[in-house]
């Protein structure tokens, strides 16, 4: 982590970047109730063939989003970093939408320019990570199907769904008040739904 001040480093004293507070992460495994044997469609055959033996699996996870800090892209402290921050003059949390997720009227460096003419540089007084970015949403999902081959062998067949409904896990927003096109818009998100299908054979 590089310091905003060298000379007081617990003026950068805040969550780590990795600090989302809550996370929630349930795996499951259901043999599906249809075919010999179960409790629908209790036949043999055809039917338990295609319909019989199924089990579905996933992992989903829920997590709040990671915290992120706003910025400033001068340097009115006269640092030499570029790694400043503004003065925080309210909460700071907006919209919470992709075009505006933070306050940025919140953060100013108006004051931090003034002190910096006046031959006074100084650090702005917001803090590290003090602001929340998006949460995460996601559900990996699997079909499964077992097929015996002989006495020895085994074929599963998978069918595998990543972040199976397709949501939109975004990315933390631009933190750069002094960018007023793009601060607090979001430009990236995670992994959009994939899928893929797969044969194992055990023995």
């Amino acid at each position: 982590m590089i310091l905003q001040d060298d000379n007081n480093p617990r003026l950068d004293r805040g969550r780590s970047c990795n600090d989302a507070r809550q996370r929630l992460a349930v795996s499951y495994i259901w043999e599906l109730p249809f075919g010999k044997g179960m409790r629908y469609l209790n036949r043999s055959g055809v039917v338990n063939a295609i319909l019989g033996g199924w089990k579905l699996s996933g992992v989903s996870s829920f997590q709040s989003g990671f915290p992120f800090t706003p910025t400033i892209g001068s340097n009115p402290a006269n640092n030499g970093t570029f790694i400043n921050r503004p003065d925080r003059l309210c909460k700071g949390e907006g919209q919470k939408t992709v075009n505006s997720w933070f306050d940025a009227s919140c953060f100013d460096a108006s004051a931090l320019h003034a002190a910096f003419e006046a031959g006074h540089p100084r650090f702005g007084n917001s803090g590290r990570n003090v602001l929340d970015g998006p949460g995460l949403q996601n559900w990996d999902i699997a079909l499964l199907k077992q097929f015996p081959v002989g006495d020895r062998f085994n074929l599963q067949f998978r069918a595998e769904f990543y972040n199976a409904f397709n949501r939109a896990n975004f990315g933390l927003p631009a933190s750069n008040i002094e960018d007023p096109s793009s601060v607090g818009k979001i430009f990236n998100a995670g992994e959009p739904r994939d899928i893929q299908f797969g044969l194992k054979l055990s023995f």
